[in-house]
């Protein structure tokens, strides 16, 4: 079912597309009895952009409302936002580190955060190199709060040589940039210095 629901909401060219994709997804989230079916239909909708864009916003902030701060439940939340396939994923995520329930001292929402969007491949590898020096500056960051999380964050920019030289060199520029931080954790350094090689 929510394979299906997936491939039904992908298909969103024109308007009435996306009104239809919107309410099918809607549909599924208001009748969702379980975590799974609910997660399903929130990952649909927080991908919607155009006539969706209301429904996306509307299903977001009552998965918000409905977690009444349940930790497990807003890393899910934050998780799914970061995942997005919208064209603004990266600025919507920045925004969500300012949000009050993200903290970079909390390792599980900082990987349900940054760590996912590093997953999240369009928009972490655009060819501006955006997605990359967003994270490297949160590895920076969390270096001085949690050096294993920065270490394993920084993980993702270290397959830099799998990339088109564009897209290799900003990522190799990132782990430069941190690999020469004074003072930089021996985690981090590991990691990042064993990556430029």
């Amino acid at each position: 079912r929510n394979v299906l629901l997936d491939y039904l909401c992908s298909i969103k060219e024109t308007a009435e597309e996306q009104k239809a994709a919107a309410e099918l997804a809607t549909a599924q989230y208001n009748a969702a009895t379980g975590m799974t079916d609910k997660i399903a239909a929130l990952a649909a909708l927080s991908s919607m952009d155009g006539e969706g864009a209301d429904a996306r916003d509307a299903a977001i902030q009552k998965f918000y409302d409905d977690a009444n701060g349940d930790a497990l439940v807003l890393d899910k939340w934050f998780a799914v936002q970061a995942t997005a396939d919208l064209p603004d994923v990266l600025d919507r995520v920045k925004a969500l580190t300012k949000h009050p329930d993200f903290t970079l001292s909390n390792p599980n929402r900082c990987r349900s955060l940054v760590s996912v969007f590093a997953t999240n491949a369009a928009p972490f590898h655009a060819e501006n190199g955006d997605g990359y020096s967003f994270v490297g500056g949160i590895v920076a960051e969390l270096d001085k709060i949690n050096p294993q999380i920065a270490s394993r964050v920084a993980g993702s920019l270290i397959q830099w040589k799998r990339y088109d030289e564009k897209r290799g060199q900003l990522m190799k520029g990132e782990l430069e940039k941190l690999v020469s931080m004074k003072p930089i954790s021996d985690n981090l350094f590991e990691v990042v210095s064993r990556g430029l090689k």
